[in-house]
């Protein structure tokens, strides 16, 4: 599976409704993080009824003061509560050696209580969570400017070079392998922690070494401001505007590169909100409004108590009109941005062409606490101007595109350090995909490691510097990924299959 993350920003999402924000975990490719942590949280225990104490705990009182309340202590839920955490806490054998328990109880109660929900959005964030959670969607972040995946806890895979921004004054590039940071090698170690280790004051400098068509590389960059989450280009009648993501700065964004995409008296124009799961609410409504009309709904919410809040077009934005509208969406499309996506199609007779949509229609609003943490939770739902739910449901394109497999293929993990031809693995049909893209001659792509596809491999191998011995192992797969971002990215008009078919449909008479 491969696990996208911006490096100057941790992957979350952040809406705004006015002055009241409601706030969204980011979703990345393929999977939320929010997903990811539900499925940990899984396998933790589960202490729900113990999690109530949230309440009191952060606001400055401590669970003992809590407790000793006579309306929580005559209650017998609380009176088990009372029990259990001071068993927990005085007696429990191995509680006496770990540092900073008592603050573990806590914090695994208030998990309990958020596991016990049901809800894999609604999620408790510690500190540093919530501190990158709220800083990520302003528009502008201090870093080097680059997104990146996961391939494993080892691998860093550069996918995407902001512009205007150090990386690319640097000379980074789409599909270089981030090997060390300041020296040190990179194993071992979540998207978080490599977050971390890249994001710096303005003015420093990091030092990365990376890994290019097998060979080591290193970068001293200096970190900056690194302002844009929207990005256009024009090509012939067409004009593209890619969304990353819907922060604070993004609806005036999209105003001016509309501005300037009218000046150059385009015909069509291309949305690309693919990996994009929302944002500020005002960004999208603001979005929204420079492309329907006066008073029109662009969306819908239907809250706890069952009230439904129409949110219509903005006043006084001017409106843009094209022969052509047309939206890349793809499973990382998700809440604000299928909200945006429905509002388009329904209203202003957009065209949607990729992949189903992730299906997150919920909304949630976070609640901050003095410490620093911060728990988020679901409130109501969206609904679409016709009245048509997107949770669990997403949206269908009207025109169903699948990506390019090599770029949507994950790397394999080895469950041995080779393989050799003639042989059943799951890695077999990785790095044929990956081969046969990159221009090798294979004969499969199945799970069967053929002898013709040894070959091209030992091909690729001579071509790279690398062991030429034709045996798939971990060194080839990394480079055989980086080397097909690379390619897939040096003409994405070529190679992205979405974008081509969108430009197809642009230019049809």
């Amino acid at each position: 599976m491969i696990i996208h993350v911006i490096i100057f920003s941790y992957a979350d999402e952040v809406m705004m409704m006015s002055e009241k924000k409601v706030v969204r975990y980011k979703l990345v490719r393929h999977k939320w993080p929010d997903e990811i942590e539900a499925e940990k949280k899984q396998r933790k225990r589960r202490i729900g009824i113990i999690a109530l104490c949230v309440i009191f705990f952060f606001s400055g009182y401590g669970l003992n003061r809590f407790l000793s309340r006579s309306d929580v202590t005559n209650d017998k839920t609380f009176a088990k509560l009372s029990e259990v955490y001071t068993i927990m806490k005085n007696k429990f054998y191995f509680g006496k050696d770990k540092e900073d328990f008592n603050e573990q109880l806590i914090n695994g109660a208030i998990k309990g209580m958020v596991d016990a929900g049901g809800d894999q959005h609604t999620m408790y964030l510690n500190n540093e969570q919530s501190e990158s959670f709220t800083s990520s969607m302003e528009g502008s972040v201090v870093g080097i400017g680059v997104t990146m995946y996961a391939l494993d806890d080892n691998t860093f895979i550069i996918s995407d070079i902001i512009k205007d921004s150090p990386a690319e004054k640097a000379g980074l590039h789409a599909g270089d392998q981030i090997y060390a940071v300041d020296g040190k090698v990179l194993k071992n170690t979540s998207t978080e922690e490599v977050a971390k280790k890249v994001k710096g004051e303005s003015g420093t400098k990091v030092k990365l070494e990376i890994i290019r068509s097998g060979k080591h590389i290193e970068k001293t960059i200096t970190r900056k401001k690194v302002n844009g989450t929207v990005f256009s280009e024009i090509k012939g009648d067409t004009a593209k505007i890619e969304l990353t993501t819907f922060a604070e700065t993004s609806g005036d964004e999209f105003g001016r590169h509309l501005e300037d995409i009218n000046k150059a008296k385009v015909k069509h124009l291309i949305i690309d909100l693919r990996d994009n799961s929302g944002g500020y609410l005002k960004a999208a409504l603001q979005i929204a409004s420079y492309l329907m009309q006066d008073d029109q709904v662009i969306f819908k919410e239907d809250d706890h108590d069952g009230n439904i809040t129409e949110y219509k077009t903005l006043n006084g934005y001017e409106h843009y009109t094209f022969d052509k509208l047309l939206i890349l969406v793809n499973g990382g499309t998700a809440s604000a941005s299928e909200a945006l996506t429905a509002a388009l199609k329904e209203q202003a007779q957009a065209i949607v062409i990729g992949e189903k949509t992730y299906g997150k229609g919920t909304v949630q609003i976070p609640l901050p606490f003095k410490d620093g943490s911060m728990l988020k939770y679901t409130t109501g739902e969206w609904i679409t101007p016709k009245g048509n739910k997107l949770n669990k449901v997403g949206i269908t394109p009207d025109i169903k595109v699948a990506q390019e497999a090599a770029y949507v293929t994950g790397m394999p993990q080895l469950d041995k350090e080779e393989f050799a031809f003639d042989t059943v693995n799951e890695a077999a049909s990785p790095v044929q995909i990956y081969l046969k893209f990159l221009g090798y001659a294979v004969d499969r792509t199945d799970a069967y490691f053929s002898y013709t596809s040894a070959k091209a491999l030992t091909q690729y191998q001579k071509d790279h510097e690398l062991k030429a011995d034709g045996k798939i192992r971990e060194e080839v797969c990394r480079s055989l990924v980086s080397d097909c971002l690379r390619k897939w990215r040096s003409d994405p008009y070529k190679y992205d299959l979405q974008l081509k078919k969108a430009m197809e449909i642009a230019n049809e008479k």
